[in-house]
C-alpha cells in the first residue's frame, strides 16, 4: 500500500480530519489563483516599457556605466527609454537608440526628489526628446546577494528563537534533575552501624530493613510487606544522615541523597517530573536507599488556602511522592529513608502504614556516648595526650554529635591560631566554653575593675563550694572570664543522667543557684545584679517545683498545671508564689550555714580565682575538699 493510500485510509477514519485537509486544501488552491489573477492584472496595466524592464532586469544591471556615459546620451539625444527604480532612488535603466542596454546610478536621489542632479526635470526633457519614462519594480541586487539577504533575514529570528528554546530546554532538564545531583549515583557507601556511636535503638530499629534488603524473596514468600519507608526523628546533629548512610553500607546498597528543597523547581510540574526520574533512578540502580534529607521541606498538603499555584504545585509533589511509595513492588528492593527535625511537619498521609511505615527516634547521646566521641574526634588530632575526656563529656550534656565535632576543630583551630605544636586539655576546656557561652573571651575583660573582680571572684567561688559539699555533682571547671552574656561561670557535672529527680536534690540545687547571691551578701555587705539570672531560675524551679512536681504542702497531690486556666484564682496563684517564695528562703538558709562554716574555703577559693582566673583540675579539687582545713565536711543540709 503506497503512503498516500495510507494516509486516505487514516483520514477516512476520521471524517473530520478528512474535511479539515480538503478545505485547507481548496483555500490555498483560492489563495494562489487569486495571487495569480492579481499579478496579471498588474502586469496588464503597465506600459510595454515597464514590463520590459521588469521582466529581465540584469540585461541593464549587468551593464553598468558612469553618470557621465548616462548624461551624454542624454544630452546627444540617443535614448529611447528610461526606468527609473523605485527600491533605490537614483538608479536607472536606460535604452540607447542603437538597442544598447545600461544602468547608472545618480548621486544625490533621495526618497523626495532628485533635485539639481542629472535627472533633475527629467520628465520634461523626455517630452522634448521623446524617449519613454516609466517607474520600474526592480530588484538590483544580485541573485547571490539576495540569496544572502533571505538567508540572514531569515537566520537572525531563526537562532535567536533556536537559542530561547535550548536555554528552555536546558533550565527544564535542570529543573527536573536532568544532571543534578540525584542523577549522579554514589558509590556503594562503606560506612557501617560500628561507625555510628550511640543511637542503639535507631540501629537496631534499622536491622528489620537490613535484613529485607538482604533477601527481599524470603519476606515475599510469608506474604510479608516490606518496608517501604523510614521516617528518622530527632535533634539537628544527631547522624541521620550518617545512619542512612550506614544502612546502605550495612545492605550493600546503592545510596541517593536529596533533600527536601530538590523538589522544588522554577516551572510548573517540573518538580513531578523530578520525583518520577527520582524514583526511576532508585528502582534502576536496586538494591537501594533514596535518602530524603529535611522531608519537612515538602511540607503539607493544604487546602482552600490562597498559595495559588505554588501551593497547587507543592500538593502534586506530595501526591507524586505518596503514588511512588505505593507503586513499590515486593521485589523492587528499594527503601526510602526521610529525615526531619520537625515531625509535625511531615503530612500525615506520608506517615501512615504502607509509606513511612517506620518512625525510628534519635536522641542525643549519653555519657558513654560522648566520651566514645571525645574519643574518637581527639583520636584524630596531634594532641599532647592530656585530655580527660570523660570530664569533657560530663560537662558537655545536651551537645549532639555534630556539637561535639564542631567543639573538637574548635580546639585544634585555636591551638594552631596560638601557635601550639599539639592539642591540650585547656584547649579543649576552652573550647567548650565559647561552645556553651556563645563566644571567646569578651573585650568588657579589659574594663572590669578590680572590687567587680573580687566580686565576680566570690560569686563563682559561691556556686562551686555549695554545689560541691551538697553533692550536686562534680565541679570541673570555674572561670572568672566574661564570654557572651556571662561574666563568670561555674560548671558542675550531676553524678548521672538518670531522668528523675529527687526532691532533695532539687531542693540542694536551688541553695547551689543562690550560692553566688549569698557569698557576696557574706563577703562584701551587698549583692549586686549579676545574680538575677540565677534568682530567675531558682524562681522558676521552686515554683515548678510547687505547681507540677508534687512537693507542694498546700497542694498535696494536686498539680497546678492540670487545673483548667478559668479555675486558676488569684488565691491559687498567691498560693504557689508563697510556698514557692518559702523553698527559696529554706534553700537560702541553707546556703549561709554552709557558706559561714566555710569561709576559710570560700576566702581561698575566690583568691586562687583572682590570680588565676580559670580553675579546674586537681588544683580545683583541692580547693574544694579543704582536707587540711579545721572543719569537718558538711554531711547533709536537707
Amino acid at each position: 500500500m503506497t503512503p498516500f493510500k495510507k494516509l486516505l485510509k487514516r483520514t477516512g477514519a476520521q471524517p473530520r480530519v478528512f474535511i479539515a485537509l480538503v478545505a485547507a486544501a481548496l483555500l490555498l488552491a483560492s489563495l494562489s489563483a487569486l495571487y495569480v489573477r492579481a499579478q496579471r492584472e498588474s502586469d496588464a496595466r503597465k506600459s510595454p516599457e515597464a514590463r520590459q524592464f521588469e521582466q529581465a532586469p540584469d540585461d541593464w544591471l549587468d551593464h553598468e556605466h558612469t553618470v557621465s556615459h548616462f548624461r551624454r546620451a542624454l544630452d546627444g539625444g540617443n535614448l529611447s527609454a528610461v526606468g527609473l527604480a523605485n527600491a533605490q532612488p537614483g538608479l536607472v535603466l536606460y535604452t540607447l537608440k542603437s538597442g544598447e542596454k545600461a544602468s547608472a546610478t545618480v548621486p544625490g536621489c533621495t526618497a523626495q526628489g532628485c533635485a539639481g542632479t542629472a535627472l533633475d526635470r527629467l520628465g520634461d526633457k523626455s517630452a522634448e526628446a521623446g524617449f519613454a519614462l516609466v517607474s520600474v519594480n526592480v530588484d538590483p541586487r544580485t541573485g547571490s546577494r539576495r540569496l544572502l539577504d533571505w538567508a540572514d533575514k531569515l537566520l537572525s529570528p531563526l537562532l535567536l528563537v533556536g537559542t530561547l528554546v535550548a536555554a528552555l530546554i536546558l533550565a527544564t532538564k535542570l529543573q527536573t534533575g536532568m544532571g543534578g545531583a540525584a542523577s549522579k549515583l554514589s558509590a556503594r557507601p562503606q560506612t557501617q552501624f560500628a561507625d555510628v556511636i550511640g543511637s542503639d535503638e535507631a540501629k537496631a530499629g534499622l536491622t528489620r530493613v537490613k535484613a529485607f534488603m538482604h533477601d527481599p524473596a524470603q519476606y515475599a514468600r510469608l506474604g510479608a510487606s516490606a518496608p517501604r519507608g523510614v521516617l528518622l526523628v530527632g535533634p539537628p546533629g544527631t547522624g541521620k544522615t550518617l545512619l542512612a548512610k550506614a544502612l546502605a553500607g550495612e545492605s550493600k546498597a546503592n545510596f541517593i541523597a536529596v533533600d527536601g528543597s530538590y523538589f522544588t523547581a522554577m516551572f510548573y510540574g517540573a518538580g513531578v517530573a523530578k520525583v518520577k526520574d527520582l524514583f526511576k533512578l532508585a528502582r534502576k540502580n536496586a538494591p537501594c536507599v533514596l535518602f530524603i534529607d529535611e522531608v519537612d521541606g515538602i511540607g503539607k498538603r493544604s487546602t482552600g488556602g490562597s498559595g495559588g499555584g505554588a501551593e497547587s504545585e507543592l500538593n502534586r509533589i506530595i501526591n507524586r511522592v505518596l503514588v511512588e511509595m505505593d507503586g513499590f513492588e515486593s521485589l523492587d528492593n528499594v527503601v526510602v529513608v526521610a529525615a526531619t527535625n520537625h515531625e509535625d511537619n511531615v503530612d500525615p498521609a506520608m506517615r501512615r502504614p504502607g509509606r513511612f511505615d517506620m518512625l525510628v527516634r534519635l536522641t542525643l547521646p549519653t555519657l558513654p556516648d560522648r566520651q566514645q566521641l571525645f574519643d574518637l574526634y581527639i583520636g584524630k588530632l596531634r594532641h599532647d595526650g592530656t585530655a580527660d575526656t570523660a570530664a569533657l563529656a560530663r560537662m558537655t550534656a545536651g551537645l549532639s554529635p555534630a556539637d561535639i565535632a564542631n567543639t573538637v576543630n574548635k580546639a585544634a583551630s585555636s591551638a594552631a591560631e596560638a601557635g601550639a605544636q599539639t592539642v591540650s586539655h585547656e584547649h579543649l576546656l576552652r573550647a567548650i566554653e565559647t561552645h556553651q557561652l556563645g563566644g571567646e573571651v569578651s573585650a568588657i575583660k579589659g574594663l572590669l575593675s578590680e572590687s567587680t573582680r573580687e566580686r565576680l571572684a566570690y560569686h563563682e567561688a559561691g556556686h562551686a563550694l555549695v554545689g560541691h559539699w551538697l553533692d550536686l555533682g562534680a565541679v570541673e571547671r570555674v572561670t572568672i572570664e566574661p564570654r557572651g552574656q556571662a561574666l563568670g561561670v561555674t560548671y558542675i557535672s550531676r553524678g548521672t543522667e538518670d531522668p528523675l529527680y529527687a526532691q532533695a536534690e532539687l531542693s540542694n540545687r536551688l541553695a547551689m543557684m543562690l550560692g553566688g547571691r549569698e557569698a557576696e551578701l557574706l563577703v562584701k555587705g551587698s549583692v549586686s545584679s549579676g545574680a538575677s539570672d540565677d534568682l530567675k531560675r531558682a524562681s522558676e524551679l521552686a515554683i515548678n517545683m510547687v505547681g507540677s512536681l508534687g512537693f507542694s504542702k498546700t497542694f498535696g497531690l494536686l498539680s497546678v498545671a492540670g487545673v483548667p486556666k478559668e479555675l486558676l484564682g488569684p488565691d491559687i496563684q498567691s498560693a504557689v508564689l508563697k510556698e514557692a517564695r518559702a523553698m527559696l528562703e529554706q534553700a537560702q538558709a541553707q546556703c549561709q550555714q554552709l557558706l559561714t562554716s566555710r569561709r576559710w574555703q570560700l576566702d581561698a577559693l575566690a583568691q586562687a580565682l583572682l590570680h588565676r582566673e580559670v580553675l579546674c583540675g586537681d588544683e580545683l579539687n583541692g580547693l574544694l575538699a579543704g582536707g587540711d582545713g579545721p572543719l569537718a565536711r558538711v554531711e547533709s543540709f536537707a
